[in-house]
């Protein structure tokens, strides 16, 4: 029995996705610290840094980029 949960939309790309590492491009760009990304829709959510936290709240600041998104696997 595997432990990864599989997702209906292979093309979902999350950290606690159970797929393993890997490297995620936007146009081409190597993107650090993703935390979303779709390449169906083409939409990458990341933490810039350093991080940040908005003020009077836990919530770390994200950012959103839109464009041709790849996903590469890294063994």
């Amino acid at each position: 029995m595997s432990c990864a949960i599989k997702t209906k939309n292979d093309n979902i790309h999350t950290p606690r996705d159970f797929r393993g590492p890997r490297n995620v491009f936007v146009n081409g760009n190597k993107i650090k610290f993703v935390v979303y990304a779709d390449t169906k829709k083409g939409i990458v959510k990341y933490h810039p840094h350093p991080v940040r936290r908005k003020r009077g709240s836990n919530v770390v600041y994200t950012r959103t980029l839109k464009g041709l998104v790849t996903v590469e696997f890294i063994r």
